[in-house]
């Protein structure tokens, strides 16, 4: 008698999921970097504050369990990682996130003397997922530019 309630529980929490996996497929959320400063640095690693800012176009508020990131200033990768997280993007609308980032100063370390040399603002790239539910993962990639005078003054402290 429990059998056949179980079974259509099951399809109806199946078609849930899929018709939120397809929403957010068809108006994927943006990840924009909007702040990154050095928070703390020892010589083997960096630790940045990042704020991103995450817009959700879906007609369904957008929680975010996890991410995963990885930036890059340039074409040098600075940091990467994963984080878990408790926030809600609202439908159709915008909320800012902030990270602490871990990364090794020695890749930025390297990465400074050729970036030094360019105009800025210098390119970054930014590349992740999201994690609204367990087990679905929205991807972002997202390239813009960014003012280095923040990141200039951290490697002064590196030498």
């Amino acid at each position: 008698m429990i059998w056949p309630l179980l079974l259509v529980l099951l399809l109806a929490l199946a078609a849930g999921g899929l018709w939120v996996w397809l929403i957010y497929r068809s108006a994927p959320p943006e990840v924009k970097l909007s702040g990154l400063r050095p928070e703390r640095v020892t010589a083997a690693a960096q630790t940045l504050r990042v704020k991103l800012r995450v817009q959700n176009p879906a007609p369904l508020p957008l929680p975010i369990r996890a991410i995963t990131y990885r930036v890059w200033l340039d074409a040098y990768e600075i940091a990467n990682g994963e984080g878990a997280l408790a926030r809600w993007v609202p439908a159709r609308s915008e909320a800012e996130i902030e990270l602490l980032v871990s990364g090794n100063a020695k890749h930025l370390a390297r990465a400074l003397p050729a970036l030094a040399l360019k105009q800025q603002p210098w390119p970054y790239r930014l590349t992740g997922t999201l994690t609204p539910l367990p087990g679905l993962h929205v991807n972002y990639d997202h390239r813009g530019k960014i003012d280095a005078r923040g990141i200039l003054k951290l490697a002064a402290s590196l030498r």
